[in-house]
Order: C-alpha cells, then sequence, then structure tokens
C-alpha cells in the first residue's frame, strides 16, 4: 500500500514552498521578458519628450512625440564626443546619461522657433538624489533657448518645481559666457541673482536649486572643453577665415564660413575687424 503523503511534515513545507518561489520566479521573468519591449519603448518616448521640451515643445500627445522628434532633430548631423573632444561612434540617443563625462551626446536640432541649436545632455546631484536635463544653446548668440530639468527623488512643492516649466523657463535668452569668455551660468537663492548669468532658483529649496546650478555649469564647462578641443581637431575641415576661432569655446567648425546672421559671435567679432 502507498505511503500517505505527510502534508504537515517540514519537508513537504519546504519542497512546496521551493516549487512555489521556482513557479513565480518563472512567470515574472516571462512577464518582464514579454513586457519589455513595451517598457523600452515608453522609455524612449519620455526621453524624446524631454529633449522636446527643451526645444520648447510640450504639452504634445504621445502620439506626435516621435513625429515631432524626427522632425526637429538632424539625426544625421547629431554626434558623440569622447572627453578628448573627439567624434566617436554611436548614437546620441543611446548615450545613457550615466556615461557622462567619458560620453558628450550632442543633439543637432530646430527648436520651436525654427533656430538651429544644440542639445547638451545634463547630469548632477541634488538634496535627496540624481538631477538631470537638457539645455539647447545657440552657437551664434551664445544662449540658452530652452531647458529641461528632472530629479529621482526631491522634496514635492519644493526641490521638485524644478521639473516644472515657470523654473525652466528662466533659463531662456539667458548668456552663458561671461566677459572673459568663461562659463558663468549658475543658479542662486531665489532672490539673490544680481547678474544674467544668475537664475533664481526655488524658495525653500536651497541645496536643490544649488545643485541645478553645478549641474548646468560644470556640464556647459565640461562640453565647452570638448568642443573647442574638436574644433581644434576639426580645423582643417572648414572655419579658418579667422586665426585663433578654432581654439574659442563658442566657436565651432563651419561657423565663420556661413553667412553672418548664422555666424557665432566670435566669428562676427573678426568679421568686424576686418
Amino acid at each position: 500500500m502507498a505511503k500517505k503523503l505527510n502534508t504537515n511534515s517540514n519537508a513537504y513545507t519546504l519542497t512546496y514552498a521551493a516549487v512555489l518561489v521556482v513557479l513565480v520566479a518563472f512567470l515574472l521573468a516571462f512577464v518582464s521578458s514579454a513586457l519589455k519591449p513595451q517598457q523600452d519603448a515608453n522609455v524612449a518616448i519620455d526621453k524624446k519628450q524631454q529633449i522636446l521640451a527643451a526645444l520648447g515643445v510640450r504639452d504634445i500627445a504621445k502620439s506626435e512625440v516621435e513625429q515631432q522628434y524626427d522632425q526637429l532633430i538632424h539625426a544625421d548631423e547629431s554626434y558623440v564626443l569622447n572627453a578628448q573632444g573627439e567624434a566617436i561612434e554611436g548614437d546620441p540617443f543611446e548615450v545613457d546619461t550615466k556615461e557622462l563625462g567619458t560620453k558628450y551626446p550632442v543633439f543637432i536640432a530646430d527648436n520651436a522657433q525654427g533656430e538651429e541649436v544644440f542639445v547638451f545632455c545634463l547630469k548632477g546631484r541634488g538634496l535627496w538624489g540624481g538631477l538631470w536635463g537638457y539645455l539647447a544653446y545657440d552657437p551664434a548668440t551664445e544662449k540658452v533657448t530652452g531647458a529641461y530639468f528632472n530629479h529621482e527623488s526631491e522634496t514635492a512643492g519644493l526641490g521638485a518645481l524644478i521639473k516644472d516649466q515657470p523654473f525652466q523657463d528662466q533659463f531662456i535668452g539667458r548668456p552663458v559666457f561671461d566677459e572673459q569668455g568663461q562659463v558663468a551660468l549658475t543658479v542662486v537663492k531665489k532672490g539673490a541673482a544680481e547678474t544674467d548669468f544668475q537664475v533664481d532658483g526655488v524658495t525653500g529649496a536651497t541645496l536643490t536649486s544649488k545643485g541645478v546650478g553645478e549641474m548646468v555649469n560644470s556640464n556647459l564647462k565640461a562640453y565647452m572643453q570638448v568642443f573647442a578641443q574638436y574644433a581644434s581637431e576639426s580645423a582643417a575641415q572648414g572655419c579658418q577665415a579667422h586665426e585663433g576661432c578654432q581654439a574659442h569655446e563658442g566657436c565651432q567648425a563651419g561657423h565663420c564660413d556661413k553667412p553672418a546672421d548664422q555666424q557665432c559671435q566670435h566669428c562676427k567679432n573678426h568679421a568686424n575687424e576686418e
């Protein structure tokens, strides 16, 4: 006669639990695998929405994001630079924020006003966690034309307000370089701004505001440094009309050869001297 299974034994309990854990793990892995393509697609859409926000295109339906992105981003002209200012293989959209510092994705795009701009990726640290964002920069005027910031875990109603448009819109039209040609754009305590380079922070969120200021300033400095190196390496490809242009942080390859209304300020200054 077959021995009756003892459902009250420790062996039965452990075996039952082990089988259940394996089954649940298998189901979770299956569901995760099945949903991954859709999850990846949603992440890509969200990233494109953030880049579009920096270009001044906001509040559009998800169904329109792909079309707007493809229309405004010059994918064939965008590129990735390494820390030495050398163009390297890769799609700038595929560069993860965590890779900034070794890779610098540069998007060439048209903003909502039809101006050709660069879009830079940013990363930093707030009060409670990581910060990131995108900044649109017009090399012809050396000013910011748009910005978008986000956060991991800043305080709701305080530091989290950096994600809102009113704070981000303060960066529009701000100059990047001071009279000495150094990157000067930053964020200061609410009400303490004294120059065009200083943006008012969020009330009651001094540390988060400081984090955004350091993120903007340090990332722009890094980008301008690799740009200068890239421009120097690219001298043979153009922009040789004026000696010294390639070493200038705001002057990129080809700018001096463009019509006057499309040149960067450094090139215009050279032209006025002639």
